[in-house]
């Protein structure tokens, strides 16, 4: 039988909000990275431009080879601040972003396919490290050129039986405080209309289309959040990166 619970009840140790639930959201650990890892690549699994981008290709090592792929940019987020990878109620969800310059793009993602196709797995998954910001940071210089300093989101995903419970919002809540606090922007890229009606409820806005393929199957649409307050950016704090042995 329900019991009705009056505020004199409730004790005031209780950090708790009866009225809505606070999702639990840290930075990802070393021990987690594995857990973490697959978690984008079961939010991705189903994505649109990845699909295409991967078609006819050997459907387990793509899996293997995103999860590699996801792994080592949650590792190198997390080298340089240990903020700039995290995860929502024990890897549900997850989030990277950083800073500094746009380690992880959507034009480098799918680039990585075509390396495939070309020198294997292991030497694509090499090759791509190599080239991460080459002309995608263009594309994000370009947009971003009257905002000197930014963030950048790189990739969100929530587990597929996970969805709809807010732990997107949760991680994207967590993220742009920061950026408020600090004034800075936020750049994203979205490769479906799905992502783009979930940023757009973030006050983020599309900044036209470009075609990643010849047959502009694939596209992105690159999108900025402007800060609440419009004034100079201000340091941005952020916890050291951890160290390689952590």
């Amino acid at each position: 039988m329900p019991v009705a619970i009056t505020e004199k009840h409730v004790s005031r140790k209780i950090t708790v909000n009866l009225d809505s639930h606070q999702f639990n959201v840290r930075p990802i650990i070393k021990g987690a990275m594995n857990e973490a890892s697959h978690t984008l690549t079961e939010a991705f699994n189903s994505n649109n431009a990845l699909s295409i981008a991967s078609l006819n290709l050997n459907e387990a090592k793509r899996d293997t080879f995103l999860c590699n792929l996801f792994k080592n940019m949650i590792d190198t987020a997390s080298l340089q601040s240990r903020d700039y990878a995290v995860q929502v109620e024990g890897c549900k969800g997850v989030l990277i972003w950083s800073t500094r310059s746009q380690l992880f793009s959507w034009p480098n993602t799918v680039n990585t396919f075509k390396y495939a196709r070309r020198l294997g797995w292991t030497a694509a998954l090499r090759a791509i490290l190599k080239i991460q910001s080459t002309s995608s940071d263009k594309l994000r210089r370009k947009v971003m050129a009257q905002f000197p300093k930014c963030m950048n989101i790189g990739f969100i995903g929530v587990l597929p039986y996970e969805q709809g419970k807010g732990l997107g919002t949760a991680l994207m809540e967590h993220v742009l405080e920061k950026a408020d606090e600090s004034h800075y922007p936020v750049y994203v890229e979205a490769t479906d209309y799905q992502a783009v009606k979930f940023f757009e409820r973030f006050g983020f806005v599309s900044h036209g289309q470009i075609s990643l393929t010849k047959d502009h199957l694939v596209t992105l649409t690159p999108m900025v959040r402007l800060p609440v307050v419009m004034n100079e950016p201000v340091a941005f704090h952020v916890r050291p990166g951890r160290r390689d042995s952590d």
